[in-house]
């Protein structure tokens, strides 16, 4: 017996300094953010995140002591076999989980969670965001991680049973009740609240918070927490009085601003891959990047403090289509159950006698869009498979180049009134493009600006041929982006200017001058807006407000992993559902603003669970 209880003490220990290794890694792996906190937050870092590896640890003990109390009675030869398929297998699991977590923080800003799972529809999606060198590096690394410590386990824990003697029956209700002791730092004390991602927290700096976690657990307890998307997050507000202010925030009285020739011109809408407003020079974002956008920006209405919903491309299309918020975790666009009872602008255009087609070079089934297309209405979707094999030469697909020629020739032959709507790929991770890269360096951010400047340059072509067309000037074109990205300014997953994006109405259908709109709006604001214009009802989309109306109270809410940001023209407040705090109110009405926030977020949540 003392040998299979030397084994599970060696055991315990052996986990927890693989999972401090993993850690140490990762703080390393993200230096740029670790020099810039404290000595004592990295000592802290270390003590939280112990407390949550023990946990990991006690449900792998506790597996561990079941197995050799129940199977007390096999040889040596057997209890060393099966341990070791289970120390392999467990290690093969967490080292996939820990490696991929070390770059995709860095790509998200969040901990590996169920977010993953939620795009493992074909391996072509799970690694297209990856340039094969970095897939390559990426198995051989986890490969010699799993060698490596499955050697170290073979030479210090599993040698331990070497000696052991054969089993008696009384080991089974002792190492049943090792097992029973788990449930202490499984559940991470004796508290009542049991173990979970809040109780690592410590800091009011976010990267502390998930540098504390424990990647596998962190993404175990998400999955254990997804299986529905009917999670009702604790509300900060009284249910009548949110509702009191959120129908004050949306009041949209009649006095809208038109800026249109007619109520039924054509409307192209492009919706610009990850084009931060980082990256036009116009919104004070870096010099030389988009040229063609920012000199576009000087003929048409550019709209300086619109933000995304969310981070990524599948909360971009929902709420730009949608005019519907965004959700923390999952992306409502996933589950068509509830997409489909969504009303979207091309659903309302389409029975005001629109046509509506949609144009994307690469595969509209990544994170369920064709579905979700179909339901809105869009009587033709263009993809990757409308062209050549050979023009498919992007990870994502066909290079944006291609596609703004296929929407040009497709317009020429349009029978109006249409709406057109095109997602652009190029400026995506891994950032291929077919030009020589404007910018020199081989990190990622010059990768991007690279890749931007592509796709501008695409814009830029496809305007200068627009304008020659008599089509032109009965269109109106939107450009806007589906989401910002994370390099250049602050780093945080829920800093302001991550999400800050721009939107640019031109063509010839505008019947204005070109000008600056200065109110914060959002992506969800588009389809009241648009609607508007057209004189169209907009009372299907509860959350949309329309910009152009003098009356409409400027705000815009965000989502960040579990948390949100709201942000008016004098506040900005950022909430986190972790640890219930507020990681930010800043401005000169924070109490008023505060509320008013959790008033939207109250009746957004009521909507949401009511799909």
């Amino acid at each position: 017996m003392k040998n299979r209880l030397l084994f599970i003490l060696k055991y315990s220990i052996f986990w927890m300094l693989t999972f401090a290794v993993f850690r140490l890694v990762f703080i390393a792996y993200q230096l740029k953010q670790t020099l810039q906190i404290s000595f004592a937050d990295f000592i802290n870092i270390l003590v939280r995140g112990a407390w949550m590896d023990l946990s990991l640890t006690g449900y792998i003990i506790l597996l561990t002591s079941i197995f050799i109390g129940i199977m007390f009675f096999v040889n040596k030869k057997w209890l060393k076999g099966y341990l070791a398929f289970q120390t392999i297998l467990l290690l093969t699991i967490i080292s996939l989980i820990s490696i991929s977590d070390i770059e995709l923080y860095r790509n998200w800003g969040f901990r590996i969670d169920a977010t993953p799972l939620l795009y493992l529809k074909t391996p072509k999606e799970a690694m297209a965001s990856m340039e094969t060198f970095m897939i390559i590096i990426f198995v051989i690394v986890t490969i010699l991680t799993i060698i490596g410590l499955y050697w170290a386990y073979r030479k210090w824990v599993a040698s331990t049973l070497n000696n052991a003697e054969n089993g008696k029956w009384w080991y089974a209700p002792t190492f049943i009740a090792i097992a029973g002791t788990m449930m202490l730092p499984i559940r991470g004390g004796l508290g009542i609240a049991p173990m979970n991602p809040g109780k690592v927290y410590f800091s009011s700096n976010t990267y502390c918070n998930h540098a504390a976690l424990n990647a596998p657990w962190n993404m175990m307890y998400s999955v254990s927490k997804s299986g529905t998307m009917n999670k009702r997050y604790p509300d900060n507000i009284d249910a009548n009085k949110a509702k009191v202010l959120f129908n004050e925030l949306m009041k949209n009285e009649n006095d809208s601003t038109i800026v249109l020739k007619t109520d039924r011109p054509n409307i192209v809408l492009i919706l610009l891959e990850s084009f931060s407003s980082k990256i036009i020079e116009p919104l004070g974002g870096k010099h030389n990047v988009t040229p063609n956008f920012n000199e576009l920006s000087n003929k048409g209405l550019l709209f300086t403090r619109m933000y995304a919903s969310g981070d990524r491309s599948d909360k971009g299309i929902i709420s730009v289509l949608a005019g519907f918020p965004a959700q923390p975790i999952q992306s409502v666009i996933k589950y068509p159950t509830k997409s489909r009872k969504l009303a979207t602008i091309s659903g309302a255009l389409v029975d005001a006698g629109y046509n509506a087609a949609f144009y994307y070079g690469g595969d509209p089934d990544f994170a369920n869009i064709r579905s979700f297309l179909y339901s809105a209405k869009f009587s033709r979707i263009i993809t990757q498979e409308d062209f050549p094999r050979n023009y498919r030469n992007s990870k994502w697909g066909v290079h944006d180049e291609h596609v703004f020629k296929y929407l040009l020739n497709d317009i020429d032959t349009a029978k109006g009134p249409f709406f057109k709507m095109f997602f652009t790929l190029s400026s995506h991770e891994p950032f291929e493009i077919p030009t020589k890269s404007k910018f020199p360096g081989n990190d990622a951010a010059n990768q991007f600006i690279s890749s931007a400047f592509y796709t501008d340059s695409c814009l830029g072509n496809f305007f200068d041929e627009a304008k020659k067309h008599d089509w032109y000037n009965n269109t109106l074109f939107i450009l806007i982006a589906d989401h910002g990205h994370r390099h250049f300014g602050k780093i945080e997953n829920y800093a302001t200017d991550k999400f800050s994006i721009p939107m640019l109405w031109l063509g010839g259908a505008l019947q204005c001058e070109p000008q600056k709109i200065n109110k914060i709006c959002s992506q969800i604001d588009i389809a009241s807006t648009i609607l508007n214009q057209l004189n169209l009802s907009d009372s299907n989309f509860v959350f949309s407000k329309n910009i152009l109306n003098t009356n409409t109270k400027p705000f815009a809410y965000y989502v960040f992993n579990n948390g949100y940001g709201f942000v008016s023209q004098t506040d900005t407040i950022i909430y986190d559902h972790v640890s219930r705090q507020y990681i930010m109110q800043n401005g000169v009405e924070i109490e008023k603003t505060s509320e008013k926030a959790s008033a939207f977020f109250y009746v957004y949540q009521d909507v949401f669970l009511g799909l």
